[in-house]
């Protein structure tokens, strides 16, 4: 009897270690994390709040006043009459079929470079083909304010485009770090 009970402890225990094992990381070393683009894209515009108030341009509105000049596009449910979608996939290349989740966050006014864009593939190697979409999208942007606006143009070029596990970052944005920072939190 004492044999059965160790042997069955033995078994337990192998299979915990395995499961637990299973749940580990990608190939670039992330855990998997099964997080929703929309809760990720929430505390990046928390972050983007605290920068607008941070620089002063806080006149006690409220975060949704505050963010009211930008844009959302979800990519996976993209509306037909969203011209901030249509042009994006045009662009990019971006096979919708490898997306579980997707979303872009943008200034409403083209004199502004910030663009936030989140994707979740279904798999890793999905997530390796966003990624090269977005590249196109790096390019495109780099063409465009190289020759706009210096300013904008100085964000475009310190531009993040990474991956972790099955997400996609690209950011664009003043405050890179911080954004950079929020993703990493949230996608362990």
């Amino acid at each position: 009897m004492l044999g059965i009970m160790i042997g069955a402890l033995v078994i337990f225990t192998i299979a915990g270690c395995t499961s637990a094992g299973s749940k580990g990381g990608s190939s670039d070393g992330a855990d998997k994390t099964d997080v929703s683009v929309n809760e990720i894209l929430e505390g990046i515009k928390g972050q983007i709040v605290q920068d607008i108030k941070d620089a002063g341009f806080d006149d006690g509105q409220s975060d949704v006043e505050i963010l009211q000049g930008y844009v959302e596009t979800n990519l996976v449910e993209i509306a037909t009459d969203d011209p901030f979608g249509q042009i994006f996939f045009e662009r990019t290349g971006l096979d919708k079929e490898l997306l579980a989740e997707g979303s872009m966050y943008m200034p409403m006014f083209n004199t502004n470079a910030d663009e936030i864009i989140i994707l979740k593939a279904k798999d890793d190697k999905g997530a390796d083909t966003l990624k090269a979409s977005l590249q196109k999208e790096l390019d495109a942007q780099i063409q465009t304010w190289e020759r706009y606006l210096p300013d904008q143009y100085e964000k475009v070029k310190n531009n993040v485009l990474k991956t972790k596990g099955n997400y996609v970052l690209y950011v664009t944005y003043g405050n890179v770090g911080a954004v950079e920072k929020v993703f990493d939190e949230k996608v362990k």
